[in-house]
């Protein structure tokens, strides 16, 4: 291998464009590897399934819990990430229980101080809204 500062700036551009190239056909063998070798899994995986009188669904249903990829959130339609319920239903007017201030749930800005006081520490937030709620079906929260 020739020494960098002996080489011209043409031949140090030349040479990392050889580099590049090999990285790109080192990267390309990696991952026909990497395919053999998850077949190999899979075909013993498989093998072993039916072995043990299991089906194929049940052995991807055991390996649930181990898929840590992410693979599982919904997206909407136009690929934004999908949003939690919230635990307040629009439009359902809270009232206060020592007091008669009201909150509509949904509307735009930050939740009353006897809202956030009242919600502080409860283990399950729906509930505790459902309790704060003037009537309303709010068993259905979407």
């Amino acid at each position: 291998m020739t020494d960098a500062r002996n080489m011209s700036f043409a031949d140090i551009q030349k040479r990392i464009q050889e580099m590049d190239d090999e990285r790109a056909q080192l990267e390309l063998a990696l991952q026909a590897k990497r395919g053999e070798e998850l077949k190999v899994l899979a075909d013993a995986y498989a093998k072993k399934l039916e072995a043990a009188g299991f089906s194929i669904p049940e052995g991807k249903a055991a390996l649930d819990p181990y898929d840590k990829s992410g693979a599982k959130r919904t997206r909407s339609p136009n690929g934004s990430q999908a949003s939690e319920a919230k635990a307040y239903v629009k439009g359902t007017v809270y009232k206060d229980p020592n007091s008669s201030a009201t909150w509509t749930g949904g509307t735009k800005g930050r939740q009353p101080p006897w809202l956030i006081a009242a919600l502080e520490g409860a283990p399950d937030k729906v509930k505790a809204y459902e309790k704060l709620a003037i009537g309303g079906d709010l068993v259905n929260n979407g």
